[in-house]
């Protein structure tokens, strides 16, 4: 039993530090505004922007690391990000009985400036409960903010 719970334990541990360095390998900043290229799938049309906080919300205390803004209503946390390479998946929160589950890839990194054209693309899933009631692949744009 130890020794299934010490590999268990190392196993998760890298799995950790892979992530880490993953990330440290980049050496890029997702931080910014990424709203949804073009006319939106209608079970998404609500979102008004994903903000991804990036190195400076993993410098707060607590870590913020970003949210799902709605036009309307209470965002959506997100959970903390797994950047891994060019790929990127999070989780939020779950508000009111809804959550969002994205899985992704950046065509290019964010430099802190405005860019033009879609930088973010993957599949963008909301869910009811457990339950999924929508699945689009997105698009988005990038805004780095104020």
């Amino acid at each position: 039993m130890k020794k299934t719970l010490l590999v268990f334990c190392l196993a998760f541990l890298f799995t950790g530090c892979a992530s880490t360095a993953a990330r440290a390998q980049t050496g890029n900043d997702i931080f910014g505004y990424y709203s949804i290229d073009g006319k939106a799938p209608a079970a998404f049309a609500d979102i008004n922007v994903i903000h991804l906080a990036g190195s400076y919300g993993a410098e707060q205390t607590p870590s913020v690391h970003g949210m799902i803004r709605p036009k309307k209503g209470r965002d959506f946390p997100l959970l903390k990000p797994v950047l891994n390479g060019k790929n990127i998946s999070f989780t939020t929160k779950t508000v009111g009985g809804i959550s969002y589950k994205f899985t992704g890839t950046f065509v290019k990194f964010p430099n802190n400036e405005q860019q033009e054209g879609v930088i973010l693309r993957g599949v963008l899933q909301k869910f009811k409960g457990k339950t999924k009631i929508a699945e689009a692949n997105v698009r988005f744009n990038y805004d780095a903010g104020d």
